[in-house]
């Protein structure tokens, strides 16, 4: 019996978080909670209780509770970057070939994951949100700007892209998102009302018009990027309609 007492005097030490271990730690508290609740769902005081660190080791790394949102968006946004940025590495051709299978292997990972996708939608989308839908495109084009524009240097280089600036093309492409938060708005309340067919087109129809767009800005012929996937926005949709 005398085995199963523990003495605080006799154990060992618990192991001292680096800054940055203990940042991430509060993140993957502040993530879940988020996913779970949604953002109106979580308060700070929420995040402190699941991470079990005080009000003065969450204010050591973070300033409020949108602080923790860039983090969870930053965190995010690097994930998809980084497999997307691999599948693209790793396709046999030239520059215009690695930039679709880029854009494919993004579509991919984001139907996999839509039930995160849908506490995004929902936090930009509801009325009043405004701000937020601005840190949220914010945060993850920053991450992705430097990515896409290193990119289009590559097809203007081997001359597969016709670009005079590659950051300000990458800037126009990251910049078309922001538009589409209505067509997705849309096409989310239509998949939750049971029109997930109806959804998905909506959804294609918009990828399409902006891969016209992305084929004018590279100097590309009409056709030759391949953004819209049918397929994975279906999946997509239903994830995040299916609550």
């Amino acid at each position: 019996m005398d085995d199963l007492h523990h003495d605080p005097a006799t154990a060992p030490p618990r192991r001292r978080m680096t800054q940055d271990a203990r940042r991430a730690h509060i993140l993957d508290a502040a993530q879940t909670l988020f996913f779970a609740r949604g953002w109106d769902g979580v308060t700070v005081a929420d995040v402190l209780a699941e991470a079990g660190i005080s009000k003065g080791g969450f204010y050591h790394h973070f300033a409020a509770k949108e602080d923790l949102l860039d983090g969870v968006v930053d965190r995010f946004t690097r994930q998809a970057v980084t497999a997307s940025e691999a599948a693209g590495a790793s396709a046999e051709g030239d520059a215009l070939t690695r930039f679709n299978a880029f854009l494919r292997a993004s579509n991919r990972w984001k139907a996999e994951r839509g039930a995160q996708l849908r506490f995004f939608l929902d936090a930009m989308l509801k009325p009043g949100n405004d701000l937020l839908l601005l840190r949220i495109s914010n945060a993850a084009a920053a991450v992705a700007r430097p990515v896409l524009e290193q990119m289009i240097e590559a097809g203007v280089a081997e001359g597969s892209f016709a670009v005079p600036d590659s950051a300000l093309a990458a800037e126009v492409i990251l910049g078309l998102a922001p538009g589409r938060m209505p067509v997705a708005e849309a096409a989310m309340r239509l998949a939750q009302d049971g029109a997930l067919e109806e959804a998905t087109q909506m959804l294609t129809d918009r990828m399409i018009a902006e891969a016209a767009t992305i084929d004018r800005l590279l100097g590309l012929p009409p056709g030759s990027i391949t953004l819209a996937d049918p397929v994975e926005y279906r999946r997509m949709l239903h994830a995040i309609s299916d609550r």
